[in-house]
């Protein structure tokens, strides 16, 4: 199991890497709210390196863009893992994540 980590890349972009699993996911979940408190208006999120990914994960993202929309911020998503989308689809989140991609 690879733990979680995220990597900021500059003030409105991070890079998630890891496994976003219910063991996981907690390491990330205040550094992501900071990183998007400090953003200007959007911040960035590339999924490119996440490998396993759980319902834990989908929540994670969802605090995190609570996060932004408490703080306007606009939140976008790229290279969502193509595993996480059955969860997605099973938990009828699709309409509430497809705007978020890039």
């Amino acid at each position: 199991m690879a733990a979680a980590e995220l990597r900021n890349t500059d003030a409105n972009r991070a890079q998630l890497l890891g496994d976003l699993l219910n063991t996981t996911v907690v390491a990330v979940v205040d550094a992501g709210k900071q990183q998007i408190t400090q953003a200007d208006t959007r911040w960035t999120l590339d999924m490119s390196g996440v490998e396993r990914v759980s319902s834990a994960g989908v929540a994670l993202i969802l605090e995190w863009l609570r996060t932004a929309q408490q703080n306007n911020i606009e939140l976008r998503i790229e290279n969502l893992p193509p595993h996480m989308r059955p969860i997605l689809e099973i938990s009828d989140l699709e309409p509430l994540f497809e705007p978020l991609l890039a």
